[in-house]
């Protein structure tokens, strides 16, 4: 394990130093104008070879914090920690963004501008010659500046790795070796497809890109013949077809010119802008990385306040909607229990004055039940009165009665009527006889 621990530092010492020799050859290299910037490029990936190189240890670097955790994770975690590679990545490749940003800017200008390579003034080449020389003392100091935190670290922590490392069992190093090795052979793999992925996209989209270029170019020559045919009839009435064709051709001339400088400024403004944020993303990323972390925890202990200061806003405004709610319920509660209580009452009056009819009307009802009774006495005495008195009382049959009195007592008088005619008759029926006798 000696020998490993060693190796790895000699690795890194390597790593460092050709990092360094790798800065310093950036500088001759941008002299030469166009043909610096292949070199700037390279020496950019070379960079970031570099740095993915250095991982393990600058990972081991990162991990260095003041909480105790235990060591043989700490070793073990010095090249399986992802996290810490994208931050060192990020920390390599900011000399190498700039570069870049610097090659993108010449070559934005030199689409820009006419082709002649003459053109680029000697003032352009020294200004980018000076950004790239700075670029690569920001560069050094900061090799250096790992260099010797990794000392500190190798040296604070080199015994008690070692020592830990000379406990692991022999097997036990081995599968963790191994496991390593998958998880770095799987990366590979995953970067390789990751990059024919990429690769396959960039083709299909260039594909799409020069077919919409395409149409796009052969829509515009229709427009413009369209248009030649359309000026060409209407002013060869006035010009004569061939001054007309002349004139038409130089404007529609002048307006294709036009047209390349708008698309060149167009394009230009486009590179400006990703450019700006590029720059910008740069900007916010060497911000966040020159924070003091005492001033990143005061703003997050700021924010959090902010936060709980609208938290508390927010519940206090609850709070006082759920006061006026109360007091709301409450008035309406007293108002409910204000009716109910004259609701009572006046169901209270009602049951005495219920309690009063109900006894009028029980002596009511003896009352009645008496004078029914004395009623059905007097029917049953009148029945029996009536039973009793005869025709009496009995208009009918007393009328009855007078009419068959009245009837025989006149029946009575013309019999005696007739008796005295009969006797009377009788009477002279003997005279004549007696008379017819004598004769």
């Amino acid at each position: 394990m000696d020998r490993e621990t060693e190796q790895e530092e000699n690795e890194v010492r390597n790593d460092t130093e050709r990092e360094v020799s790798n800065e310093e050859d950036i500088a001759p290299a941008a002299v030469h104008g166009h043909e610096g910037v292949p070199t700037e490029v390279g020496a950019s990936d070379q960079d970031g070879e570099t740095s993915e190189s250095m991982k393990p240890t600058e990972e081991a670097l990162a991990e260095e914090t003041p909480s105790s955790e235990p060591e043989e994770n700490s070793v073990k975690e010095l090249t399986t920690s992802p996290d810490l590679d994208v931050e060192m990545n990020e920390v390599n490749e900011q000399p190498a963004s700039h570069e870049e940003s610097v090659v993108f800017e010449m070559n934005s200008n030199d689409d820009d501008g006419p082709p002649n390579r003459e053109d680029v003034s000697y003032q352009e080449h020294m200004r980018l010659l000076q950004e790239l020389r700075e670029e690569r003392d920001k560069a050094s100091q900061r090799s250096i500046q790992l260099q010797t935190k990794l000392a500190e670290y190798f040296r604070k922590r080199s015994g008690d790795d070692v020592q830990l490392e000379r406990e692991l069992p022999v097997s036990e190093q081995l599968r963790e070796y191994e496991k390593h090795m998958s998880i770095l052979s799987d990366l590979k793999l995953q970067i390789s497809t990751e990059s024919e992925a990429a690769q396959q996209q960039e083709e299909e989209l260039s594909f799409q890109a020069k077919g919409k270029l395409d149409k796009v170019e052969n829509e515009w020559r229709t427009l413009m013949a369209l248009k030649q045919d359309i000026a060409v009839t209407v002013l060869s009435r006035r010009l004569g077809k061939q001054a007309a064709q002349a004139k038409v051709e130089s404007i529609l001339a002048a307006e294709q010119l036009r047209q390349d400088e708008l698309i060149k400024l167009r394009l230009k403004h486009i590179k400006l802008r990703i450019k700006i944020h590029r720059l910008e993303a740069e900007l916010r990323d060497r911000e966040e990385h020159a924070r003091d972390p005492l001033q990143l925890q005061f703003e997050q202990l700021q924010a959090e306040r902010l936060e709980k200061k609208k938290h508390a806003e927010k519940q206090s405004e609850e709070s006082l909607k759920m006061q006026k709610k109360i007091s709301g319920s409450l008035e309406l509660l007293s108002n409910i229990k204000e009716k109910l209580f004259w609701c009572q009452m006046d169901v209270h009056a009602k049951q005495e004055q219920l309690a009063a009819v109900e006894a009028t009307v029980a002596r009511k009802r003896d009352l009645l039940t008496r004078t029914k009774q004395a009623r059905n006495s007097l029917q049953r005495d009148n029945q029996r009165l009536k039973e009793r008195r005869g025709l009496l009382g009995n208009r009918v049959l007393l009328r009855d009665f007078e009419d068959t009195v009245d009837a025989s007592d006149h029946l009575e008088e013309q019999l005696e009527n007739l008796k005295g005619r009969q006797a009377e008759i009788v009477f002279s029926c003997s005279r004549w006889r007696k008379k017819l006798g004598t004769t």
